[in-house]
């Protein structure tokens, strides 16, 4: 019996953690060996000017972030599982077309890579839907492997895709069609039936409810723009705030170091998160407002990074990684129980593109503010956007945990539906 519609109260098993960690970090990995590099790869291997190139990445981005909203009708239609496997065929397929070395102008490049992103897109937003279908004390578990995937996949990617172009620079897209292949390889292991069933409509709301987000779901996705808007300053703008006061092997040290500790501590950071979301009185109301803490320390710690040296850099870093760890597995599993009568891959759809275009705006802003601005000194007009997103980061955690007093295990706004009931057997 689970607690509510299309909530499975099971816990995962290995064999379907396994199967997301897989396919998340190949799938991740597969996207960032090709995406640093394929504007230098269009301009070198197939002559597009800078601009063209410089579209066609575009594309790439946008439909990766904000391709799931579109297809959020297939994968209704489709199932979640069917979802998944749908996306990585598509995605492999789009990347050996990529890699066919097909003579094309610039607008046939930017379709492929528009491709690559919407089947991704696809994927991943109904991948985030299965997780959703557990739980509360299992989506954060699930959220966390996921998370723990990304930055796995992220990682290795740029090494793989640098290699590639180096050695054979026409096998790159290959070699992401070949990740993704891996991907696809695990899908049946993932948890849910192939062609899940939709759950009865919400009485009386027809199937509108499934499309209109409620009030408590959009003021919380807004509200978690002001993380991922900090976010922007560390993973965006530090290489163009620290300049030449960082060289670029030390700068790739930082990041590495932030991949590492991901992999290493998401487990056991996750572990101790659910055991302080279980807590009777205030569980995410405290993680909330610790993490945005710890995230806006680290923030005000890198505006000191160009007259600081290394090792205060480093420190920033895991500060940063620290509060990433917990946050971001959080809030993905807060989409599941804030939704609403919104249906699961509708709401992560819409979340993925609020959070993706407030990343896009923090970096905009972030560079706009570094480049080009003198002075190593903390209080330098080059380091505003760190003290600004040290603030930013402190009113989120104050404004999201005031808000998370009232979270319980219930669904907030009344009777929750979902799109899809998850069957997750050991076997499947």
């Amino acid at each position: 019996m689970t607690d509510r519609p299309g909530e499975d109260s099971r816990a995962l098993t290995a064999r379907q953690l396994t199967a997301l960690v897989v396919a998340r970090a190949t799938s991740c990995a597969g996207f960032f060996a090709v995406l640093p590099y394929l504007g230098l790869w269009l301009v070198e291997a197939h002559g597009l000017s800078g601009a063209d190139a410089g579209l066609v990445v575009g594309a790439a981005i946008l439909a990766n972030r904000a391709g799931g909203v579109l297809l959020v009708p297939l994968i209704h239609r489709l199932g979640l599982k069917a979802s998944v496997g749908a996306g990585y065929l598509g995605a492999v397929v789009a990347f050996a077309l990529l890699g066919m070395g097909l003579q094309l102008p610039a607008s046939g490049w930017l379709v492929l890579a528009a491709l690559v992103g919407l089947f991704l897109a696809m994927a991943t937003t109904a991948m985030k839907a299965q997780v959703a279908a557990f739980a509360p004390d299992q989506r954060l578990r699930g959220f966390s492997y996921l998370n723990m995937a990304v930055n796995a996949g992220s990682a290795v990617g740029p090494v793989i895709g640098g290699f590639l172009l180096e050695w054979h620079a026409s096998s790159l897209p290959l070699s992401a069609a070949a990740l993704d292949l891996v991907a696809l390889a695990v899908v049946p292991a993932l948890p849910g039936a192939w062609r899940a069933p939709e759950s009865p409509r919400p009485a009386g709301g027809g199937g509108r409810g499934r499309w209109l987000p409620q009030r408590r779901f959009v003021a919380f996705s807004l509200l978690v723009c002001g993380t991922w808007v900090a976010y922007a300053q560390v993973f965006d703008v530090l290489p163009a705030y620290l300049g030449d006061a960082v060289s670029t092997r030390d700068l790739g040290l930082v990041f590495t170091l932030n991949a590492v500790l991901v992999v290493a501590l998401q487990v056991p950071v996750s572990a101790l998160s659910r055991r302080v979301l279980n807590r009777p009185r205030a569980g995410f109301a405290v993680l909330c407002a610790a993490a945005n803490a710890v995230l806006a320390a680290a923030v005000l710690l890198f505006a000191f990074g160009r007259s600081a040296g290394l090792g205060l850099i480093l420190g920033a870093m895991v500060l940063f990684t620290l509060s990433e760890l917990v946050w971001s597995p959080l809030y993905d599993a807060q989409v599941g129980e804030r939704r609403g009568q919104l249906s699961t891959t509708a709401a992560y759809a819409l979340a993925g593109v609020a959070w993706g275009a407030a990343e896009s705006v923090g970096a905009w802003l972030g560079t706009l503010l570094v480049v080009r601005r003198s002075g190593p000194e903390a209080l330098s007009p080059a380091a505003a956007p760190y003290w600004g997103a040290a603030a930013l980061a402190l009113l989120t955690g104050l404004a999201m945990s005031w808000g998370g007093r009232r979270t319980t295990d219930k669904p907030l706004g009344g009777r929750e539906g979902n799109a899809h009931v998850v069957d997750v057997s050991a076997g499947s």
